[in-house]
């Protein structure tokens, strides 16, 4: 028995039923790349990280003194937020403007301002991990409406569950401000 392969006449059907195929499969798994990528999910990282990094540098001090946003940059406190800092303006220190901290301080703000509502939703409803959960004290957010705070335990309470955020956050200019121990 001879098999003869006729290479001159391709079978257009199932080359084009591949492609076919092919191209769906690429196509929902874009699509669902899509669906579940969150642009924020690194920045939300980093800030954590960098709050990690402060914390560990001020381990051995009875407080936070001198933190600001120009002493958390040039002890390359903030290297995980740096890459984001053309995109967002982002503060370290005390209050929104990342002022420098006093020698009583127990706590620093990192504050990232001027969101829109998506990335206010998305910044402040991510998970944290069990040992961010220990030096984070809350979370504030702030706009136009007014400001509001999620605390342990509080009226609005951490971790801020599934569109709690939604409610607070406006279209444009809102600031977060993530208050660490």
């Amino acid at each position: 028995m001879k098999v003869h392969l006729d290479f001159d006449k391709p079978h257009w059907n199932a080359v084009s039923g591949f492609f076919m195929v092919l191209f769906l499969i690429l196509a929902v798994t874009a699509l669902v790349y899509l669906l579940m990528y969150n642009p924020h999910k690194s920045v939300h990282s980093a800030v954590l990280k960098t709050a990690e990094n402060i914390q560990s540098f001020y381990r051995d001090q009875p407080g936070f003194w001198k933190l600001s946003t120009q002493s958390a940059h040039e002890n390359k406190l903030d290297k995980p937020l740096v890459r984001y800092a053309k995109e967002y303006d982002i503060q370290i220190g005390q209050g929104l403007d990342g002022t420098m901290s006093l020698p009583s301080d127990q706590n620093f703000n990192i504050v990232l301002k001027n969101l829109n509502k998506s990335a206010c939703i998305n910044l402040t409803e991510l998970p944290t991990s069990g040992e961010n959960l220990l030096i984070l004290q809350k979370i504030t957010i702030i706009n136009e409406s007014g400001e509001t705070e999620f605390t342990w335990g509080g009226e609005n309470g951490l971790p801020i569950k599934k569109y709690a955020a939604r409610k607070v956050c406006l279209p444009t200019d809102n600031v977060i401000i993530w208050t660490f121990l």
